[in-house]
């Protein structure tokens, strides 16, 4: 319901609101050669209780206030992800995979914010491998970085322009941090972007959902696992 002394509304209804108000952004027209699906930081710093930021919280006796998290991860996410990686590799898509990783031993070459955040994960650590259930195969490219958008610290943009594509299928971890800040560039550069709503993850719902809701009517297409599934068969 509208609270119209606050302004609030229900994420439904503001939905409604913004589509109403901006109109929808166009459909991205994929294609085989014209798409790319790009997994994000699915590794061990930030995806593995035992690691990274899954240790700190343990360190710190947070750890349940991430089940649901991890649970979302195991149980939806990474399922999920299996079966768009599938599909991609089925339909002859490129398939990315984006993880955060300094190029240095101590991360000096990381950005003072993801330093000061203790996001200094060196390159050959266990904290930057990527988790074996949806690790990359044979020639698929890995991207590190040290920003939250893949755009912002990489030469992505290159080489997406080089292997001639403009769609971008966009799933992994977390919502409301990496996944939006890579969907919001790379809207802004003019790539034709999805997010594979049921393949990510925020460390709690309302970031979730609220991140999904404000990519929704400017950023990005919203898809289920099935659509995309669905999508890429057809290609």
């Amino acid at each position: 319901m509208n609270d119209a002394s606050t302004g609030r509304m229900s994420n439904d209804e503001l939905q409604d609101m913004l589509i109403t108000l901006f109109g929808d952004i166009p459909e991205p027209q994929l294609t085989k050669d014209n798409t790319a699906l790009l997994c994000i930081d699915v590794q061990y710093m930030d995806a593995h209780p035992d690691y990274g930021l899954g240790a700190r919280a343990k360190a710190l006796g947070l750890q349940d206030k991430l089940d649901y998290y991890w649970s979302r991860l195991d149980e939806l996410v990474l399922p999920n992800m299996q079966r768009v990686l599938a599909a991609a590799r089925q339909a002859g898509v490129e398939v990315i995979h984006v993880r955060v990783a300094s190029q240095t031993e101590d991360g000096r070459d990381s950005t003072l914010r993801y330093k000061a955040l203790g996001l200094k994960t060196p390159r050959d650590t266990k904290d930057a491998q990527i988790l074996p259930e949806v690790a990359p195969r044979e020639d698929e490219l890995v991207i590190s970085k040290v920003t939250s958008s893949v755009f912002n610290s990489t030469n992505i943009d290159r080489l997406l322009r080089n292997m001639g594509i403009n769609n971008l299928i966009i799933m992994g971890v977390v919502t409301n941090g990496c996944v939006e800040s890579s969907t919001r560039s790379a809207a802004e550069l003019d790539y034709g972007t999805i997010v594979v709503e049921d393949a990510t993850a925020a460390m709690a719902p309302q970031l979730h959902e609220h991140s999904i809701l404000s990519m929704s009517y400017k950023d990005a297409a919203i898809k289920s696992a099935d659509e995309v599934v669905n999508a890429l068969e057809a290609l």
